[in-house]
């Protein structure tokens, strides 16, 4: 196996144990892809290999502990449930992926012990569907992270979710170029500040005071009226003077429709209710506040998008 440079594992009952020995024959290995093993309680990745920048892990449900080694890992791939972490050189890893799709806590988990795992990663893609809370303010700080994206999926997210608590890591995050929100499948929003007969927002929430001054492109998509989004927009807006584009997206996403044809991620009746909600609640409260320099798209449905 000592020519062997990519390794891809799917549905194999192998132990950990046995895992590790055969991974310590393998020194040229460059990409490894572990899937659906579900017998690996530990993964132990040996400094041995030297090559070893990719790594992907998915679906290993009895999966407990990942222990890294690899002394030139740049790109971390995992879905699963939240667990011990740990990379040997984490200062080279650059690239991180995690997926929580279904089990709680996954940006809590990201905010506060992510930057200890991986401080010098530069791209980071977080995607989750459960929270038990709101996502906290902390003190440890990705500071070299320029990319931040966040999938969450409405349907089955909390509705009473405070997304403006999604400011803590663009504190945390002071090198922060883009940031791309994404709510998967929305639906309409029981906390809607359309709905809401409180009336007066001139002054709304500050939760942070601190600036970003190195974000230039924020994208939302499936952007919806709940009164915690326009927060956050607001709070966008004024704390970043970097500020170049500004793409508030009320679909699913336009910048993933399909090319080829000419299609659009599909919307149901109840998110088309949502995204009218949306485009008026971006009238009302974000345009005025948009500084002229700043490059604004608002997209909303079209005939594509319907069911």
């Amino acid at each position: 196996m000592s020519s062997l440079t990519n390794l891809r594992l799917h549905s194999i009952n192998v132990t950990g144990e046995e895992l590790y020995g055969f991974l310590s024959n393998s020194c040229a290995l460059k990409q490894f892809y572990l899937s659906n093993c579900r017998d690996i309680i530990c993964l132990k990745i040996p400094y041995l290999l030297k090559q070893l920048n990719i790594v992907h892990v998915f679906g290993c449900l009895k999966l407990e502990m990942i222990e890294c080694n690899a002394p030139k890992l740049s790109i971390f791939y995992y879905a699963g449930d939240p667990i011990c972490t740990s990379v040997g050189d984490a200062l080279h890893v650059r690239r991180v992926d995690f997926r929580h799709d279904h089990s709680p806590g996954a940006l809590y988990y990201a905010r506060t012990k992510l930057p200890l795992i991986v401080p010098n990663v530069r791209t980071l893609v977080l995607s989750t569907r459960a929270e038990t809370g709101n996502t906290p303010m902390a003190s440890c700080k990705f500071l070299q992270l320029k990319y931040l994206e966040i999938l969450l999926c409405a349907l089955i997210f909390p509705s009473d979710y405070d997304f403006y608590s999604l400011v803590s890591f663009l504190d945390a995050s002071p090198a922060l170029e883009t940031f791309v929100l994404r709510i998967a499948m929305p639906t309409i929003r029981p906390d809607s500040i359309i709905e809401d007969s409180g009336g007066d927002f001139s002054r709304p929430r500050c939760l942070s005071e601190q600036c970003h001054g190195r974000l230039k492109n924020v994208m939302i998509t499936g952007f919806c009226s709940a009164k915690s989004m326009i927060e956050l927009t607001i709070h966008i807006i004024r704390k970043t003077m970097s500020l170049v584009s500004l793409t508030l997206d009320t679909t699913r996403g336009h910048d993933q429709r399909c090319s080829r044809s000419d299609k659009c991620l599909q919307l149901r009746k109840d998110a088309l209710v949502e995204a009218e909600k949306a485009r008026v609640a971006i009238q009302r409260y974000v345009e005025g506040r948009v500084p002229s320099s700043v490059n604004q798209k608002v997209i909303e449905p079209c005939s594509k998008c319907i069911y």
